[in-house]
């Protein structure tokens, strides 16, 4: 029996491949993304970065100690290193947390962290690191499927925000979930991580989309 995480994304490729290619990513690492795009989604990710600390924090409320300490050390980085990392990216896009705060979340980004939050709020441990293993891990396949177009990307930020995740402290956190997740799982119950998997993946690549379309609520 293969790795939980490997076999999850194996069945997931349909959804992935369509990721690696959406066009808020080709044209972001190419350059010629309209940096009024790549702003709502830097407000939209706000959103996302409270609510994956929220999802660590609760499943370290419930999971063994090697669990929780991971969990705790994610909610952590997103508490501190992540959050100093997109109030400096703010900054550089003249844009002002305290405005973000305020913001409202599309409707795309509403349900996809809510989802997060009930799947560990409502689920088992192992449940909630396959919900968010599709975040951390597709950003690091993005970054690594299109990588080469960053050598004529002439936009810095777009860069600079591609290459964090090229980074070997990422690549080092993405490591540590998917080792957790395949040592957590006995090989029973692949129909209910599958589905996890594959519902997190498709608001992988609806969050990309609703950034594309500055996706706003009807009325």
């Amino acid at each position: 029996m293969g790795k939980l995480s490997e076999i999850l994304k194996e069945d997931a490729r349909h959804i992935w491949s369509k990721i690696l290619t959406h066009p808020f990513i080709i044209e972001l690492y190419e350059g010629t993304l309209p940096l009024k795009k790549f702003k709502f989604y830097v407000k939209q990710d706000y959103t996302y970065l409270i609510g994956s600390m929220k999802a660590f924090s609760l499943l370290a409320s419930k999971a063994s100690y090697e669990i929780s300490k991971l969990a705790l050390e994610l909610a952590y980085a997103d508490a501190t290193v992540e959050m100093e990392n997109y109030i400096k990216l703010l900054k550089k896009l003249d844009m002002d947390l305290n405005y973000i705060m305020n913001e409202d979340p599309a409707p795309t980004n509403l349900a996809y962290v809510n989802f997060l939050l009930s799947t560990c709020c409502l689920g088992s441990s192992l449940e909630c690191l396959v919900s968010l293993l599709p975040c951390f891990w597709s950003y690091q396949e993005i970054a690594e499927y299109n990588k080469d177009k960053l050598f004529h990307n002439h936009v810095d930020i777009y860069v600079e925000w591609a290459k964090v995740y090229l980074s070997k402290e990422y690549k080092s956190i993405v490591s540590k979930l998917k080792k957790i997740i395949d040592l957590s799982w006995k090989g029973n119950n692949y129909e209910k991580y599958k589905r996890v998997f594959l519902t997190a993946s498709r608001y992988e690549y609806m969050f990309w989309d609703m950034a594309y379309k500055i996706e706003g609520w009807p009325i």
